[in-house]
């Protein structure tokens, strides 16, 4: 294994350890990335393999074999009569399923949607060819439709006045099946960058961290995991921002921070990240500082007080606070009034 992909096993590694606590209640999420499953493609948790085609009246045969048959829809495609074509195809596929006319019939059937500019029609033909036809058909290829398909889709579901006409759910599961498709394929990390952009257009941050996440530890020498580690950086700190209170999940961004900066220190958006990773650490100083103050003015335990000023020093040594802290804790090992207590 490189330099590239150990510090990248090394990074998601550290992220993951503080995961359970600051997801509150979403470490199912996080689980392993050492196996196969995809994480973030949450419509993929239960099995939607598509039922296989039966015989069927409405689409009956007009040839005795599934040669002649072929040669028979082949025939009205190339007359135009699409619609007598794609029926011609379906009785096929369905009438001698394990003839291997049976693949190149369902390969044309979803070519004719898609000459038809019935995209979600064909796009799903297509899954049907690469579900029960995946070693007779030419896979990268339709791969490669599906994807196009699949950004006319996205592209497309827009009004004139740039609306959303349909929820995007539907939309991203296609681009999600391209990956469960062929996880390993070369152009799996570009869809799941899109998969991961479409989860932050519906304010989803936590899948989206996950499903880029995935990409750098399924391919962290693509060009593609520069882009994820930073869009899992910027869900990171919007999340941290969002639930200032939640200290674990600050502490999981910041140390994921640390560890791209570390390992990638000429990263194109270096200074981004800085910016943010100083804006939390100094959020998690403050928590901090607020939570033995606490102690101190509001409860006023001194025993509670100094533990917890003694564990603020012992991480946060270096902060603006430390000096009023180190007097504090004089004070109170003195035994002083509480009347002298930092400023909040």
């Amino acid at each position: 294994m490189d330099n590239g992909k150990l510090w990248l096993a090394a990074l998601l590694t550290t992220a993951t350890l503080f995961s359970a606590q600051a997801q509150g209640g979403y470490s199912a999420a996080n689980q392993g990335y050492a196996t196969d499953k995809l994480e973030g493609f949450e419509a993929f948790d239960k099995d939607e393999r598509l039922p296989q085609k039966e015989k069927s009246f409405w689409y009956s045969v007009d040839e005795k074999t599934a040669a002649a048959q072929f040669a028979y829809a082949a025939k009205l495609e190339t007359a135009g009569k699409n619609k007598a074509a794609r029926k011609a195809y379906e009785a096929l596929v369905r009438q001698w399923p394990t003839a291997p006319e049976a693949a190149q019939a369902q390969f044309a059937l979803a070519q004719l949607f898609e000459k038809m500019e019935k995209y979600n029609h064909a796009f799903d033909e297509y899954q049907y060819l690469m579900t029960y036809f995946a070693g007779q058909c030419p896979y990268n290829e339709v791969l490669d439709r599906q994807f196009r398909i699949a950004n006319l889709l996205l592209h497309g579901n827009k009004s004139m006045f740039g609306w959303l006409l349909n929820g995007t759910d539907t939309i991203r599961e296609r681009f999600e099946k391209i990956v469960v498709n062929a996880p390993r394929s070369a152009i799996a990390p570009e869809v799941m960058l899109i998969i991961g952009s479409i989860r932050v257009s519906a304010d989803e941050k936590q899948e989206a961290i996950s499903v880029y996440d995935g990409i750098l530890n399924r391919f962290p020498g693509s060009p593609q995991s520069v882009s994820a580690a930073y869009l899992a950086a910027q869900c990171r700190y919007d999340l941290a921002v969002k639930h200032r209170y939640n200290e674990p999940r600050c502490r999981e961004s910041i140390a994921f921070f640390k560890a791209v900066l570390a390992r990638v220190p000429n990263h194109p958006q270096k200074e981004q990240m800085t910016t943010w990773l100083n804006e939390l650490t100094n959020q998690l100083i403050d928590q901090n500082y607020q939570q033995a103050l606490f102690y101190d003015t509001r409860q006023r335990k001194p025993e509670a007080a100094k533990a917890a000023y003694r564990r603020f020093l012992t991480e946060f040594g270096d902060s603006k606070y430390a000096p009023q802290v180190r007097a504090r804790l004089t004070e109170l090992d003195q035994g002083q009034a509480t009347t002298n207590t930092p400023a909040k």
